[in-house]
């Protein structure tokens, strides 16, 4: 099972990957991780699922611009 730091890593990389900074990349997957945890709580869904609702988004946005 992934530790929340192995899943903040993993997110990182991904913005990394997008053409964030370092710092900037360890701030947005704090706060989606962080966020993740909300939405996992208010609608019932596990984290995983919280974390790809979030990163689709972010993805969708990203093509967007």
């Amino acid at each position: 099972m992934e530790t929340e730091q192995d899943q903040l890593d993993l997110i990182r990389s991904l913005f990394l990957k997008m053409g964030a900074s370092e710092e900037q990349a360890k701030m947005m997957a704090s706060q989606l991780l962080k966020r993740a945890n909300q939405i996992a709580l208010d609608r019932d869904l596990s984290i995983v699922e919280a974390v790809e609702i979030l990163l689709k988004q972010v993805i969708e946005a990203q093509q967007g611009s």
